[in-house]
């Protein structure tokens, strides 16, 4: 999909604030409501904004403790990593996964209650994934930076 200048301003718009009305919107980037509210929606059919979502501060909800979390896996156990998957899916304390190259090869953001909370996760880990050779653990001290905001 080419991208016009109008559309990269509305991505830029909806990444700080998908909250606001479309009447605000259109104010920030130059045009009409009904021509924003339209391009809008395309952005939204071509799959270049996947889902509007809101922000929420882990603390407010019991969850003060965020950890970097990097996996190694057994080289020869290749049919055991969707079941792996599935497990990073489906645990919702797992805020954030990514295959990596270099020295681990799966680094998680887990986001908890306390450090006794993750102790249970992780050997909840070890015991539904045999594939995981082994994992280490860095405890966030400070957030520093916190944003989901791709450049435009």
């Amino acid at each position: 999909m080419e991208l016009t200048g109008h559309d990269r301003a509305i991505l830029r718009e909806m990444q700080r604030d998908a909250g606001q009305t479309i009447g605000e919107l259109a104010d920030k980037v130059g045009l009409s409501p009904s021509s924003t509210q339209r391009r809008l929606q395309r952005l939204r059919d071509e799959k270049v904004i996947l889902r509007d979502v809101s922000i929420v501060e882990p603390r407010s909800l019991g969850a003060s403790v965020t950890l970097l979390v990097e996996l190694e896996l057994e080289r020869d156990r290749p049919e055991l990593l969707p079941s792996l998957h599935h497990w990073i899916s489906r645990t919702p304390d797992v805020q954030q996964a990514w295959c990596l190259t270099g020295r681990g090869d799966y680094t998680l953001v887990v986001v908890t209650a306390s450090i006794d909370t993750f102790d249970v996760l992780a050997d909840r880990m070890m015991a539904d994934n045999p594939n995981i050779r082994k994992f280490t653990t860095s405890v966030v001290l400070k957030q520093l930076k916190r944003s989901l905001e791709v450049p435009v």
